[in-house]
């Protein structure tokens, strides 16, 4: 199968040492074995029809890219919506927004939302309040968690300054706000649309009866 690689990085470290030796056997033989391992990463993506295991071959840096290469084989394949909750949870988390909003904006925009919702659980309440815990000033991040103990745990962790400061906020959604529900990593998290979350009225946690 034939991909678009462009600017696509091949080695996957540590598996292959990217520094340079003085001594010039050493050297060549280091430029040997990445030579090596290029070649069985181009002939296993030669190989491999599958966007998505295609995408796996390379290191997990290289994902979003190889996406973006090949969002139509993606999408003909039945594989994108798949491919981009894959690589937006790596990227992605309470302390990390995992690159430009914008960008995940765009490829969550050209998912299918039936299959995308598909791909998650069934969005069993009318309305409901989500939060999420996070290094401070990522608030407009999709991922939200309706596990309030959850989020506060996150915003526990990075509340030291030197670390960005936590912060834990909330806002309330109705069932149509949610692109896709999943339990993932012992949590449940709610991916809220980019629409909805661009001009919701999030809030500061203060507790209850405040």
């Amino acid at each position: 199968m034939e991909w678009n690689l462009e600017g696509v990085v091949f080695l996957r470290p540590p598996d292959v040492y990217i520094g340079t030796f003085d001594n010039a056997k050493m050297q060549a033989r280091h430029e040997r074995q990445m030579q090596d391992k290029l070649a069985q990463i181009k002939d296993a993506l030669d190989r491999e029809a599958d966007p998505l295991k295609a995408m796996k071959i390379l290191h997990v840096k290289d994902h979003l890219q190889f996406l973006r290469n090949n969002l139509g084989q993606f999408r003909q394949a039945g594989r994108l919506e798949e491919a981009v909750l894959v690589v937006y949870g790596r990227l992605n988390s309470p302390f990390s927004s995992g690159g430009d909003v914008e960008g995940w904006n765009d490829l969550f925009a050209v998912c299918d939302p039936e299959r995308l919702y598909a791909l998650g659980e069934p969005v069993a309440f009318t309305s409901a309040t989500v939060y999420r815990g996070s290094v401070s000033g990522l608030a407009r991040s999709l991922s939200w968690t309706p596990d309030r103990q959850r989020a506060e745990g996150f915003a526990e962790r990075w509340k030291d300054p030197a670390l960005g400061g936590g912060e834990l906020c909330e806002v309330d959604i109705v069932k149509g706000d949610v692109m896709v529900y999943l339990r993932r990593r012992h949590e449940d998290e709610v991916l809220l649309k980019p629409a909805f979350i661009a001009s919701a009225e999030i809030r500061p946690f203060r507790g209850k009866g405040m």
